[in-house]
């Protein structure tokens, strides 16, 4: 998760990571490919004391309620905080799995994406709050090693010339020049690649 990712594809755990957050600093040595951005929205469950709270919510208002974040999985470089205030009381869970459970129940409010909030949304299982801060959204792309021999140019005439880019990489890249592909990662799994 978060800057994680960007750890595990430079220490080679990872040679694929789909869904990084393209904002985060590149360490080097690594392509990346947007495939579009993910809007993130405050949400909370009804019996949450902020879902009758008039908006929009100030830091000053949340800040007295408990957040749910999901950890940094990275070990080695400098992990990511996101949308976490100074003095937050916070429940960190695994993942984003764990996230939208523990919001679900009413343990804390937090931003999701919105499209694996909607869902919940729509069912009034969750409660959408305005804040007055702006909107976030994260620019998510694919990311991997450059191989020796200089960069890649991504799918296409010539992608393999003495690159280094395996047959199976070269079939992923291609399957995410795919809008259908993109829009579908996004809009039906865009909370879970973060």
């Amino acid at each position: 998760m978060l800057a994680g990712t960007w750890e595990a594809l430079v220490t080679g755990q990872a040679d694929l990571p789909i869904g990084v957050a393209e904002e985060q600093n590149n360490p080097g040595g690594i392509e990346s490919r947007l495939l579009g951005e993910v809007a993130f929205v405050l949400c909370v469950a009804p019996q949450h004391p902020l879902a009758c709270a008039s908006q929009p919510l100030l830091d000053e208002q949340l800040v007295h309620y408990r957040a749910v974040a999901v950890a940094d999985t990275a070990q080695r470089i400098t992990p990511i905080t996101v949308n976490l205030l100074p003095g937050q009381d916070v429940l960190t869970v695994p993942d984003m799995r764990a996230k939208m459970k523990a919001q679900l129940r009413g343990l804390g409010c937090g931003f999701l994406p919105q499209p694996l909030a909607r869902p919940h949304l729509d069912a009034g299982r969750l409660v959408q709050k305005q804040t007055a801060r702006p909107a976030t959204s994260a620019r998510m792309a694919c990311a991997w090693r450059a191989e020796r021999g200089g960069q890649s140019r991504g799918p296409g005439p010539g992608l393999n010339q003495g690159l280094g880019l395996g047959l199976a990489m070269q079939w992923w890249l291609a399957q995410l020049e795919s809008p259908t592909t993109r829009r579908a990662l996004l809009d039906r799994h865009g909370g879970l690649l973060c």
